[in-house]
């Protein structure tokens, strides 16, 4: 290897003296009213040094650079976890000029109970404005989508905000709008998370069929990635066996049951389909199924998992309304009635039927 290294060194070498020996001839080189005459292999050395030496020098200077924000970095974290907390938020208030520092600051402000001093005025890619709608929804969702309107208009490409606002023009009921901003999504989503998203595009267009009964959203619904909303829907349909048994095969079924029962869809040839499925459906579900149904001798046989559906079988079916039985998959928050976005955490597609620790055995999720 040290012999090729020396080959090479003499090989340049040669050329070097090559190209010197036939390049002595002068050439001028003009600025302004000023002239030089400097021999030819001299002008050229001094330009590929030049184009050589600038961009390295420029690139030792960034690296550098980088390396002391770095360890800025690194003094910032060691300082907020040995409790360091006044210097720890002086020194971070120097890292703002970034805007992708914005958001650990406002979290870590709201974690410590310090008050917020945010200039959005001073930033233009919407990531403050979608960082701050992330804290207040819960206390005050208008003023989180007027942040994260704001946050599109100023990056039109920040999907979180997308995500965001989509789900909460979907509490708002404003599904035309939800709708459009899940396209934008799904434009620019990466392909490993593409048919999670088209299955919000398919709740979506089933909230919203619920609403126009446009016969155009269920050619395109029959065409998407099933939700528990949009299987719902299709399951009270002609051909809506093969949905059913899809919803079976994605550990989804006792959820499309109970949204079919809330949403007032079921039939009784769904009926006979539920029947061949009871093996694998809760008794929480069955009970609110017979309880539709006014299938009165059915309900003997059946032994609510949830102590509140117990309470309400033992004294008055009139109070089952109070009763919780969906919970978010996401934080946890607890619904009467299915609800395709968790308005606690504005997640979609996360509610699923509750289960108590000691529930039986049958295999759903």
């Amino acid at each position: 290897m040290g012999f090729i290294k020396v080959l090479v060194g003499l090989l340049i070498l040669v050329f070097a003296v090559a190209f010197t020996y036939y390049n002595l001839q002068p050439g001028e080189v003009k600025f302004y009213d000023y002239s030089i005459k400097l021999p030819m292999f001299l002008l050229v050395f001094i330009s590929v040094g030049l184009g050589f030496s600038v961009p390295v020098i420029y690139y030792q200077l960034r690296e550098k650079a980088l390396k002391r924000k770095e360890e800025k970095v690194y003094k910032l974290l060691n300082l907020f976890w040995r409790d360091y907390l006044g210097k720890a938020f002086n020194l971070l208030r120097k890292f703002l000029i970034t805007e992708e520092f914005l958001p650990f600051y406002i979290r870590t402000k709201k974690e410590f109970n310090e008050s917020l001093d945010v200039q959005l005025d001073l930033y233009n890619k919407g990531i403050a404005e979608t960082a701050l709608a992330e804290l207040t929804f819960r206390k005050d969702l208008e003023e989180a989508m007027i942040l994260l309107e704001n946050a599109l208009g100023k990056n039109h490409k920040n999907q979180r905000a997308r995500k965001l606002l989509r789900s909460v023009y979907m509490v708002y009921g404003d599904y035309e709008k939800a709708e459009n901003l899940q396209r934008e999504v799904l434009k620019d989503i990466e392909k490993e998370r593409k048919v999670r998203e088209e299955r919000v595009l398919a709740s979506i267009l089933a909230e919203k069929y619920a609403v126009t009964e446009d016969k155009l959203i269920l050619k395109e619904l029959w065409n998407l990635p099933i939700s528990k909303t949009s299987a719902a829907l299709l399951s009270s349909m002609v051909g809506g066996g093969e949905v059913f048994e899809a919803a079976y095969n994605l550990g989804i079924l006792p959820e499309v049951i109970k949204i079919m029962e809330e949403k007032n869809l079921l039939t009784p040839e769904l009926l006979n389909l539920i029947e061949n499925y009871k093996h694998i459906i809760p008794d929480d579900v069955l009970y609110y199924v017979y309880l539709k149904l006014n299938m009165n001798e059915k309900l003997k046989d059946i032994n609510p998992s949830l102590r509140e559906l117990n309470v309400v079988k033992d004294n008055d079916s009139r109070f089952l309304e109070l009763v919780r039985i969906w919970e978010c998959d996401e934080c946890g928050k607890e619904y009467v009635r299915y609800n395709s976005v968790c308005r606690n955490c504005l997640e979609v597609n996360t509610l699923k039927i509750k289960r108590e620790e000691n529930d039986d055995n049958r295999q759903y999720k």
